[in-house]
């Protein structure tokens, strides 16, 4: 064995020591110094490892008995280095020869950076062979790892382990330099992300390893301390973004990217206890956070294995988490205390973080690729088709050519039977219109006759005279329905406006449910207005049409017509009865053409007064509405705009 690793004495394992449990912090070094004076049930135990006790609310004495190396002199002093950094408050006591008073040494992220040694790591200078007392007092996990060393083992462990970190740290910032180049290059989001994740990683390392701390100005030095438990949440917060972006974006997976995504925001949010100083009770978010992410993420990538979805690339990323996993695990045994492995945490998590960044780099660059060759060979694939296309193309002219003079001949003889079977059914409506209306004129005049002058069965002949005029009504709906379908076919249709009485529309719309014996008017014209520009023939066609299907389907009851100027200046007419109602399968299809709804054994129809009710309102800039509920009756809302006066 050389000289330097024989003064190098590892605490814990060269050196056993004991662990006090100062819970009420009310111990000192006389206390804690004399075995006598100590309280009994305050040594935990005689430790033969690192100090590993997890996230403690309490301060934690070690108490050890400083080695005399062979060949040492009393008047070298020994070293006391040891990490991890971060701990808040570390002070170390040993007794003066002269005064035999404690005399403190201190250290921690807390601690300003003029008041101890000039090294990032806790360096305590030690006499040998003497007992030797260290307090720790920290809200981040307790781990206290020391090396007891001469003067010439501590230049060469300072020397190897700060060249062996800027070896680390440079392959690690040259790597994600790559990693930033290809995603603004590439445009893309995964590589955006996983820069994001390395960059934070390699922030939060910097801090961990106490080069924060010991770079900051000591104004700053509480800040530089919050920068070890802010990273924590934050690398938790970018772990979880990294997989939603690469994995369940533009995905099925939508809602476990919307966890993923909550999961980021209660990290972030959980930022908020370092400088509040309950960062020890929550801590363990971003360690479940981590193991969740990493569960999730694995799980996805065996799905999509099992799919056969880009086989590769999730092969690389099954790899990348499952390495993740289970150096993670281990990690986080260790900071909560539930591990008794004498090993550097952070050095295991140096180690895991830069192999976990490569294969993420791998594996999206193996998808880039993937994606990159499936595009060459989609491009190769199209270029053939497209030459077969042409030659087929080619052979088509010839045969296309000779069929389209034939094709033209057949289209003009289409044209003109289609010209003459447009004649014939206009002849045809025009022929109805003669048809049916003269003889509805001579009913409906003898019906008004026999109303106007009843015989002696007054009540019978009324009502019979009412029924007769009610069916003229509808049976002159239908032909206006019929009529003014056709009409609005024609490619010259206008709509021929002009001022008209609101209330004689509704009037002559109403007089269908006066006429029914069935159902009792309730007419509201108070809040129309007195005139309206439109087409009042097809207004009246369109509002008569709402009235009719109410007094057809609607049970024995009261029907409402009511009408006003709503707020976004239109005219709104509503019919509405206490009938029993539609459902909603049937409000999504009574519009249409020829379709009458679910009520087809009952009441007879030919579905043509909804489907020209709606074409009249959007021709005037306007639509119907229908609300409806199963037992609780029907409203139709029909709304106009008022149209402009030809000139």
């Amino acid at each position: 064995m050389d000289a330097i690793s024989a003064s190098s004495f590892r605490l814990g394992l060269d050196i056993p020591m004991e662990r006090i449990d100062d819970r009420e912090n009310r111990l000192g070094p006389d206390d804690v110094g004399n075995a006598e004076r100590a309280p009994a049930n305050t040594i935990t135990a005689t430790l033969n490892q690192s100090l590993n006790a997890g996230y403690l609310q309490h301060v934690v004495w070690l108490r050890f008995q400083t080695p005399s190396p062979q060949g040492h002199t009393d008047d070298e002093h020994l070293w006391l280095l040891a990490q991890p950094t971060y701990l808040d408050h570390v002070t170390l006591y040993q007794q003066s020869e002269k005064t035999g008073q404690w005399l403190p040494q201190f250290s921690g992220d807390l601690v300003p950076f003029t008041q101890k040694p000039n090294v990032r790591q806790h360096l305590f200078k030690l006499s040998a062979g003497k007992l030797a007392l260290v307090r720790i007092q920290t809200t981040s996990a307790t781990q206290f790892q020391g090396k007891v060393l001469s003067r010439q083992a501590l230049e060469h462990e300072l020397a190897a382990t700060e060249r062996n970190q800027g070896l680390y740290f440079g392959t690690l910032f040259a790597l994600l330099a790559g990693i930033a180049a290809a995603a603004v290059i590439f445009h893309a989001a995964a590589l955006r992300a996983l820069a994001v994740l390395g960059l934070v990683s390699a922030l939060h390392l910097v801090s961990v390893r106490g080069y924060t701390h010991l770079w900051a100005p000591p104004q700053w030095t509480e800040w530089a301390s919050y920068a070890v438990g802010v990273g924590a949440f934050v690398i938790a917060a970018a772990v979880a973004w990294q997989i939603k972006v690469q994995l369940t974006d533009r995905t099925r997976y939508r809602k476990t990217g919307r966890f993923l995504s909550a999961l980021t925001l209660l990290n972030l949010l959980c930022i908020a206890s370092v400088p509040l100083n309950f960062y020890g009770s929550i801590a363990w978010v971003n360690l479940i956070s981590l193991l969740v992410c990493d569960v999730i993420a694995t799980a996805l990538c065996l799905i999509a294995l099992r799919q056969g979805r880009r086989t590769a690339q999730h092969a690389v990323l099954l790899l990348a988490y499952g390495l993740h996993a289970l150096g993670g695990g281990p990690i986080a045994l260790i900071m909560v205390g539930q591990s008794r492995w004498d090993i550097d945490a952070t050095t295991l998590w140096q180690t895991e973080l830069l192999l976990f960044i490569v294969l993420l780099a791998m594996a999206i660059f193996v998808g880039m690729v993937v994606r990159y060759r499936q595009a060459i060979a989609a491009k190769d694939l199209a270029i053939k088709r497209l030459a077969e296309s042409e030659q087929r193309l080619e052979d088509r002219i010839a045969v296309r050519t000779a069929e389209l003079s034939l094709a033209q001949v057949a289209l003009g003889e289409s044209l003109e039977s289609e010209r003459t079977l447009r004649h014939e059914q206009r002849q045809f409506f025009y022929m109805i219109s003669h048809e049916f209306r003269t003889p509805l004129a001579v009913i409906d005049s003898a019906a008004a006759e026999q109303q106007e002058f009843p015989s002696l069965e007054l009540a019978s002949q009324m009502e019979r005279a009412a029924q007769i005029r009610r069916g003229c009504r509808r049976l002159t709906s239908l032909v206006d329905s019929c009529l003014i379908n056709e009409r609005m076919d024609a490619a010259g249709f206008t709509l021929h406006p002009s001022p008209v009485v609101v209330n004689d529309l509704m009037e002559h719309a109403a007089q269908l449910v006066r006429w029914s014996p069935k159902h009792h008017l309730r007419l509201f014209t108070q809040a129309a207005p007195h005139e309206w520009i439109c087409d009042g023939m097809l207004v009246s066609i369109a509002l008569s049409n709402l009235v009719d299907n109410a007094v057809k389907y609607a049970k024995a009851g009261e029907i409402f017509v009511a009408a006003k100027k709503n707020e976004a200046g239109l005219l709104e007419f509503s019919v509405a009865d206490e009938g029993s109602g539609m459902s909603l399968n049937v409000m999504n299809k009574i519009f249409t053409q020829f379709e009458r709804g679910d009520r087809t054994d009952q009441t007879r129809g030919f579905g043509l007064g909804l489907w020209v009710a709606r074409r009249v309102a959007l021709l005037h800039g306007g639509e119907i509405d229908v609300e409806s509920r199963l037992g609780h009756g029907t409203c139709f809302t029909l709304t106009i705009a008022a149209q402009r006066l030809a000139r």
